[in-house]
């Protein structure tokens, strides 16, 4: 009875596997260098996902049956173009999947430890301090690539600071908004004709965020600058209902960037190339460039797998591969790769409107904005819609730090999804 309440979630990832199978074949016919190397890492991608399954079973069985499959596609296209991005060696997939049985892994963990996820707003000053104190380590000790010190590790391993600081400020401003949630939404001072809310109730949200802020700028990380600054907007409005949370941190949001631009050269120049993307093609703009040429490249059906040419794009197997999609999958791909994120944000979006507690309902919102507002801007930046920020397209980009971080966003939306009455913090 257990396996049988799951049958739709087997269902879909079955599918998944199916879709997989498909793209290997397809892989394999045009380029037959990856012909030895596609299919044992397709059998063992299918394997773990379907073994999370039955972990599920045991674990919640009544937790959302969608996520899993969605994000399974998501990552088994990952995996797909991790293996047409280097036909020669299996050396970037096997490591692919390896970061994604680590992440399954924590999954289930999270499931496993959220079973009282209330406790959690207990900690929120903790994993906001101890947030910011990574980043400071981080920021006077870390490896430094391409102008970013991001990078905390030692012994040949090394992970991204800043994507555990996603989680962590998630839990905080859970917790810190439905503690105040009815006092932000009431309690205002009115300021010649315009009501004012109470600045006092703010003031510890401030401290963190301007800490959090200088170190990121410190750190020259300005797309997770960004991102949590939508998130930490998108959870006030929620919390509050009030638009005006809304206007003032977007007049924040625009001061931010117009400091950045002035202060430091490399955000100068990803703006420049954002107004004049092909003015540059041949220094500073050649990385844009070719992710634009990627799109028109591949029309509306694309060029089929392996049969692009996405490695002319510089970091393709990261901050690019949804111009890689573009190209070989062409706009209806890349338009699916959209709806999927669409679906996985509508359903923890769902799951956060079910909470019978706020600290939960912020918890998913926060989780769900992290993973959908990510793949929002990357997608927007590989267009040109917006200057390119240099984070992960989540579940598909190649990248340890962030496949096992966004698992365990994952893990707590699953393990939210069975939440009921009586555990109301």
């Amino acid at each position: 009875m257990v396996l049988r309440s799951r049958a739709n979630e087997l269902f879909l990832l079955l599918l998944v596997c199916g879709f997989l199978a498909l793209a290997c074949v397809s892989l394999q016919q045009s380029m037959p260098a990856a012909r030895t190397r596609s299919a044992p890492l397709a059998a063992g991608f299918c394997l773990l996902f379907l073994a999370a399954h039955f972990a599920l079973c045991r674990l919640s069985p009544e937790c959302d049956q969608v996520l899993l499959p969605v994000v399974a596609l998501l990552a088994g296209v990952g995996l797909v173009f991790a293996v047409r991005l280097n036909p020669a060696s299996a050396s970037l997939a096997a490591k692919q999947l390896v970061w994604l049985a680590l992440g399954l892994l924590l999954m289930l963990a999270t499931v496993r430890a959220m079973e009282q996820y209330a406790v959690l707003r207990r900690y929120q000053y903790l994993a906001a301090f101890g947030g910011l104190a990574l980043m400071a380590v981080t920021a006077l000790i870390g490896k430094e690539v391409n102008g970013s010190r991001l990078w905390l590790g030692f012994g040949g391993f090394y992970f991204q600071v800043t994507e555990a600081m996603k989680l962590l400020l998630v839990i905080f401003l859970a917790g810190y908004l439905a503690d105040r949630r009815y006092v932000l939404a009431a309690v205002s001072t009115r300021w010649r004709a315009f009501r004012v809310p109470t600045l006092p109730y703010l003031v510890p949200l401030v401290v963190i965020w301007g800490f959090t802020l200088a170190l990121m700028a410190w750190q020259h990380d300005l797309g997770a600058m960004l991102l949590l600054l939508c998130v930490t907007l998108l959870l006030l409005y929620v919390a509050s209902g009030r638009r005006a949370f809304v206007v003032a941190g977007l007049v924040i949001v625009l001061l931010n960037l117009w400091l950045a631009y002035h202060a430091f050269g490399y955000v100068h120049t990803r703006v420049d190339l954002w107004l004049h993307p092909l003015t540059h093609v041949h220094d500073s703009g050649y990385q844009l460039a070719q992710s634009i040429y990627a799109f028109a490249n591949g029309g509306v059906l694309g060029t089929g797998l392996g049969r692009g040419q996405p490695l002319d794009i510089p970091v393709v197997q990261t901050d690019f591969i949804f111009a890689a999609i573009g190209e070989e999958l062409g706009s209806a791909g890349a338009l699916a790769i959209i709806a999927l994120y669409l679906v996985l944000a509508f359903r923890g979006l769902r799951i956060g409107t079910r909470q019978p507690a706020d600290f939960g309902m912020l918890l998913a919102v926060g989780a769900t904005a992290i993973l959908a507002i990510q793949a929002m801007v990357i997608a927007a930046g590989d267009l040109a819609l917006i200057p390119i920020t240099g984070i992960t397209l989540p579940f598909v980009s190649y990248g340890g730090s962030s496949i096992v971080v966004n698992f365990v966003l994952l893990g707590m939306l699953l393990r939210l999804s069975t939440s009921r009455p009586l555990e109301r913090a």
